[in-house]
């Protein structure tokens, strides 16, 4: 009922659908004159709707037909099965009788199966012990081929005689151990053969450069056994049954020799010690980059071709040298390396990844895949023992070159002086020398060492600025105790002024040449750089201080004369003709400073000597009670 009220809905929308559509086209009186036309094509397109609609009602109409075909033949398939199933279902049960009469039969079949394997090897059977023999001489003449053709002879009569035993189980146990010991000499055979393979493959580095046949010859019969291992695991599943001395697993062993030989090379050249050779360590590094280069050299190009693809051997080698280089230096590591072994270890390591062996264009390695050389906590601990060890030897190096500096300056000689006349020590060159060294030393390393030890460098120096004036005001307080000693203090003095100047001077070279290049942004770093100049600066500052100190000890006295009633009294009073002259005396030795130290305290000296006059004129020193005193010291 619903379906009848639902087509009955259906064509009421439709009327009312076209009314609008009819409505929409007849709006304008113009359009009255093309109803014929469009009557014409509403026709046609009613006809074309329902040619498909009757084509597709057809076509379905048709696919039952053909179901119900498909159907009905099916149904009497199924009949026609299901008598055949019944019937052979009757011939099984009327079977179960004939195969307990079958028993028998079954057993001589069995006995029929084994005879049939004994009579197929007996040929072998009867000539097992010339077989042995021939295959051992065979394997000593090197004819190795031909020796592991019948070594498979032999252990396939072996191998079919046991499976026909274990298919049925002997009552007489013996008969299982009679033949593993009547086939026993082809276990010994099969050893033999192996220790030859495993001999090519020790020595395949030589070998493949002599005579690649015989690796070829080896890496053959390898192959052989491991397809013979695949099938003898297969047939295991199937039946239990596996033969003596399977899998043989020659390829697993024969990778086993490989790493035996890379371990060999690795350890075996170090024909040096510490005790014997106090560059024994580089002496082996360079030993081993050789051997490693030449090695996977060899691996490369010439065993490359005599391999399976599968060994993938090159890498393998790669790997393999890796890991027992790795091990080997760890070892090393182990036994605690000296300061300077630690240094040429960690250089070396970065020879190691560099064109000096793996990213050699002969190898290319990809030094991702086989990952660091040493664990990076490894790394770790040698760089902090390297940077300790720094440390301490600026220390003690710095020390050293101060207390050489210190005896110096109590010489009777005066300082040495530059090309332009200007006095200088050596201290300034030992110190930047040294640490120069480090620096070149550490940028053989790598940009994080070289980044490490330039901080360290720099902190020490600025501590180094501390001590060394504490050294010169030392200096300075015992000249004061005996001003006649040391003789040639003033010159020192002047020559400690230039040192600051040249530690200045070497500082920006020191940030010129370095520390752009380990750091893309220096921040901290040059910081601490500018810091080290601005304290030789002010300990510069200090030092020429204490200079004009000197030299006004001597003009106190004559400052005080001026303007008193004794200097007022003398017919011609020298302290101005003595503080001009002692000035002038120390100029010519104040000549010898750097000029703008020697600017500086000149204009210091002149501006002390006007407070010096400035004072007299302050304190009062002097009433003038007559006019011609007053006008006699004016002019004076």
């Amino acid at each position: 009922m619903s379906t009848v009220e639902d087509f009955y809905q259906a064509e009421a929308d439709a009327k009312a659908t076209a009314a609008k559509h009819v409505a929409n086209m007849l709006q304008k009186p113009g359009q009255l004159e093309k109803v014929d036309q469009y009557r014409r094509r509403i026709a046609r397109k009613k006809a074309s709707v329902e040619a498909r609609l009757k084509t597709a009602v057809q076509s379905q109409l048709d696919g039952v037909r053909t179901g119900l075909t498909q159907l009905q033949t099916a149904l009497i398939d199924i009949k026609e099965i299901k008598q055949s199933l019944n019937e052979v279902d009757a011939m099984y049960k009327e079977c179960e009788k004939v195969h307990k009469d079958l028993d028998e039969v079954k057993s001589v079949g069995v006995e029929h199966s084994q005879l049939a394997a004994a009579v197929e090897n007996l040929k072998h059977i009867f000539t097992v012990p010339e077989s042995v023999e021939k295959t051992e001489r065979l394997i000593d003449d090197g004819k190795l081929l031909l020796a592991h053709k019948s070594l498979m002879d032999l252990e396939t009569s072996r191998d079919d005689l046991l499976f026909e035993l274990h298919k049925t189980p002997s009552e007489k146990p013996s008969d299982d151990y009679l033949l593993k010991k009547y086939f026993a000499d082809v276990e010994k055979l099969s050893e033999m053969l192996a220790k030859q393979l495993f001999l090519i493959m020790q020595r395949c580095l030589t070998t493949v450069r002599k005579d690649p046949k015989h690796l070829v010859t080896a890496l053959r019969i390898i192959e052989r056994e491991e397809r013979i291992d695949e099938k003898m695991l297969e047939r295991e599943q199937l039946t239990n049954f596996l033969p003596p001395g399977r899998p043989k697993q020659w390829r697993e062993k024969c990778y086993d020799v490989l790493e035996q030989v890379a371990e060999t090379r690795i350890e075996g050249n170090q024909i040096e010690d510490r005790e014997g050779e106090k560059m024994w360590l580089v002496r082996h590094l360079e030993l081993t980059r050789r051997i490693i280069l030449d090695d996977l050299k060899i691996v490369k190009y010439l065993c490359q071709p005599c391999f399976p693809p599968s060994y993938d051997i090159f890498k393998r080698f790669v790997y393999i040298y890796h890991k027992y280089l790795s091990k080997h230096l760890q070892d090393m590591i182990s036994d605690e390396l000296k300061d300077t072994e630690i240094v040429s270890l960690l250089a070396w390591l970065k020879e190691y990844e560099g064109p000096e062996l793996m990213t050699n264009p002969d190898l290319n390695v990809d030094l991702e895949k086989i990952g660091p050389l040493l664990p990076d906590e490894v790394i770790a601990s040698l760089t902090d023992q390297y940077l300790k060890t720094v440390h301490t030897n600026i220390q003690k190096w710095m020390g050293n070159g101060l207390d050489t500096d210190i005896s110096d300056w109590h010489r009777d000689l005066e300082p040495e002086a530059d090309g332009e006349g200007y006095f200088l020590t050596q201290l300034p060159v030992i110190v930047f020398q040294m640490i120069e060294q480090n620096i070149q030393v550490a940028a053989q390393i790598s940009d994080f060492l070289t980044t490490k030890v330039l901080n360290l460098c720099v902190e020490e120096v600025n501590s180094f600025v501390k001590m060394y004036r504490e050294k010169i005001v030392i200096y300075k307080t015992k000249h004061l105790e005996d001003r006649s000693q040391p003789p040639f203090y003033i010159h020192y003095m002047i020559a400690i002024i230039n040192n600051c100047q040249k530690f200045i001077d070497f500082t920006k070279q020191l940030e010129t040449r370095h520390v752009k290049q380990v750091l893309d942004q220096p921040g901290t770093l040059s910081r601490n750089i500018s810091e080290v100049g601005d304290n030789f600066n002010r300990l510069a500052k200090e030092s020429w201080t204490f200079l004009l100190d000197e030299v006004f000890m001597d003009l106190d006295s004559h400052f005080m004369q001026l303007l008193t009633r004794t200097w007022l009294q003398l017919p011609t009073s020298n302290a101005v003709d003595t503080i001009c002259i002692t000035i002038e005396d120390y100029h010519h030795d104040f000549v010898h400073l750097k000029p703008d130290f020697f600017n500086n305290l000149m204009k210091f000296a002149e501006n002390k000597v006007i407070l010096g006059y400035l004072k007299a004129l302050t304190e009062r020193r002097i009433n003038f009670k007559t006019y011609e005193e007053r006008d006699r010291k004016s002019v004076v």
